[in-house]
């Protein structure tokens, strides 16, 4: 038995709303939730699992051998702080197995404070902490019970973490200084190579210059009966989704417990992170802010492309999205030679006007040649430890998991007409692969689980299936019926990701690499123990070399990593070389010109 430390804090549900703003736009009609145009299957909050619905569901295949992996800790970045200096930190555990697994703080000195839903320590050291204070965490794996206070459970393991008090202020842990391509390319999360974009885009200008964007995909008489775009009740109606996502009120401005300090001002919202990313089917830019006043990591991550999201796109319209991204970030980042220009390793200022620039290009881009070759906005997804990814009590508080989610939202049309901001189902992505038309690459199909025409398949869980892409949706089972979900977590579809999404296609496959977000859920990617795709092994890219006979080679668990923060962890940095290996191709195919950049992954 193990005693919990701190609140308990009881959460209520959460009803999604417009709110305020100098001209309140109207709460949509109680109505099916908006449907983006890319997703034609809405859905509602997701159960814990994704039992079926109906005794016609074909029979499973048979579950992989357990391995029965421990819940893994991560000690705390800070080994020493100042007094009166206030730090927090995460005491989330990690499971491979996603086993249902319950934190505890069973040891902390009297000035630190424990939030369960979060799993977060904030901790202001007092002259009574000298000369060390000591943390002592607990995780117990499921199934879980808790009596009061008490949590037991199948078995239990500790951690103790000692942190150094000293009488000055220390600065925070900041992950060391990369390569050129990680730091100047790849991910910019340096300050001063984001001071530039900051300026240009506040978080609630964000929000309405992509509302304004997602217009352009919306039918033209929808259009005209639009106001202009609210920043506060965008930013407003943000804020509410993520409360919605989360079950977690401190997000909500509508609710008493609203955590306006932390929250409440967009311009605390700071740029952390530009993304180009060339290694895409359709290439893009990532722009990915945090919320920097909250104790828990929150992030949101604007997409933006050089052409419009829609499923009408001709096939033209990739080629034409990539020439102009690549050229964009050939024109700002390289030099005419097709070297990443060697100048930003020390011209930060330099960089960050290049930066902004690039980011400007791809916010106004137009080509008049074709209607749908303009600046398209696709999607904000969003991550935080805010507690989406934790089961509760029937009281609310927090019963188990690691307080991770995931949720996307768009500026959708309500059944009234008016615009909002809302969650929409998550896409899916590899159960299958095979050969493609020409024999020449691995393409994705949905498992037989999830295809209507094959006699093996799930009834009602065609509807996950996307089939010109090729991958499946997350299964929401709450209503009786099957729907795609609008979150993701590790605690989650543990039967679809431990058993039907892998039955033909192993998570450590190394084909997976060549689908979108490495072929797997972002709750799946961000705990991975293992790397990308093997270069130097043709099966993984080339159906006539065979079928990967390896899986991908082991590394540290990835610790829920958005972007480096105090550390590069193992994964991060090769993901980096795997971004340079693709971006070179995409360099020579898409533009014909040979770039510097090179593959440092592929070693034959």
């Amino acid at each position: 038995m193990t005693r919990h430390f701190g609140s308990r804090v009881a959460t209520a549900a959460l009803l999604f709303a417009a709110c305020g703003g100098s001209k309140p736009t109207p709460a949509p009609a109680p109505a099916p939730a908006p449907t983006p145009i890319a997703d034609t299957h809405p859905a509602k909050e997701p159960p814990a699992n994704d039992m079926p619905p109906t005794p016609t569901e074909a029979k499973a295949p048979a579950a992989p051998a357990k391995h029965d992996s421990p819940p893994e800790f991560f000690a705390p970045a800070w080994k020493t702080v100042g007094i009166g200096q206030t730090i927090s930190f995460s005491v989330a555990a990690i499971d491979q197995d996603l086993d249902e697994t319950a934190i505890t703080v069973t040891k902390m000195p009297a000035s630190a404070k424990f939030d369960p839903i979060t799993l977060t320590i904030t901790w202001t050291p007092t002259k009574a902490d000298l000369p060390k204070a000591t943390f002592v965490v607990g995780a117990t794996t499921g199934p879980i019970t808790w009596r009061g206070n008490d949590v037991s459970g199948t078995s239990a393991t500790t951690a103790t973490f000692e942190i150094a008090v000293v009488k000055k202020k220390q600065p925070a842990p900041t992950a060391p200084v990369q390569g050129l391509a990680a730091e100047a390319l790849f991910t910019i999360r340096q300050p001063e190579r984001l001071a530039q974009v900051n300026k240009d885009w506040p978080f609630d200008a964000m929000l309405a210059r992509s509302q304004e964007l997602f217009r352009a995909t919306l039918p033209a008489d929808a259009v005209a009966k639009l106001g202009p775009v609210d920043k506060a009740v965008a930013f407003g109606e943000f804020l509410k989704g993520m409360a919605d996502t989360h079950q977690n009120p401190r997000l909500d401005p509508a609710s008493p417990s609203f955590d306006k300090k932390a929250f409440g001002d967009p311009k605390s919202w700071k740029i952390v992170a530009v993304r180009p990313r060339i290694d895409k089917k359709f290439e893009e830019v990532r722009i990915v802010y945090q919320a920097t006043k909250a104790a828990e990591p929150v992030f949101a991550m604007f997409r933006v492309r050089p052409v419009l999201d829609l499923p009408t796109l001709p096939p033209e319209a990739r080629a034409l999205n990539n020439k102009a991204f690549l050229q964009i970030v050939w024109n700002r980042l390289f030099t005419k030679d097709g070297t990443l220009d060697p100048r930003w390793a020390k011209d930060t200022k330099g960089h960050a006007k290049a930066v902004a620039a690039l980011v400007k290009d791809v916010m106004t881009f137009e080509d008049k040649s074709q209607p749908w070759a303009k600046t398209g906005f696709v999607a904000l997804p969003t991550e935080a430890r805010m507690g989406g990814g934790s089961a509760r009590n029937t009281d609310g508080t927090y019963k188990s998991g690691d307080g991770w989610a995931w949720s996307v939202q768009k500026p959708m049309l309500a059944a009234d007409g008016t615009q909002h901001w809302v969650n929409i189902g998550i896409p899916g992505f590899w159960t299958q692969a095979v050969p493609s038309a020409d024999g020449k690459t691995w393409t994705p199909k949905c498992a037989p689980r999830f295809d209507a025409a094959d006699p093996a398949h799930a009834a009602g869980y065609e509807i996950l299936c996307r089939k010109a892409l090729g991958f499946v949706d997350q299964p929401d089972t709450s209503s009786g019926k099957v729907a795609v979900a609008k979150i993701d977590a590790t605690n989650l579809f543990v039967e679809h990701k431990n058993v039907h999404s892998v039955a033909k296609l192993a998570l450590t496959d190394g084909r997976r690499d060549l689908g979108e977000e490495n072929g797997m859920t972002c709750a799946q990617c961000h705990i991975r123990t293992f790397g990308v795709r093997d270069y130097d092994d043709a099966s993984t890219i080339d159906p006539s070399a065979g079928t990967p006979s390896s899986p991908n080679h082991a590394l540290p668990t990835l610790n829920f990593q958005i972007i480096p923060t105090d550390t590069w962890q193992a994964y991060t940095l090769e993901f980096m070389q795997d971004q340079e290996c693709k971006g070179e191709a995409a360099f020579v195919s898409q533009l014909g010109k040979p770039s510097s950049l090179g593959c440092p992954l592929q070693t034959k």
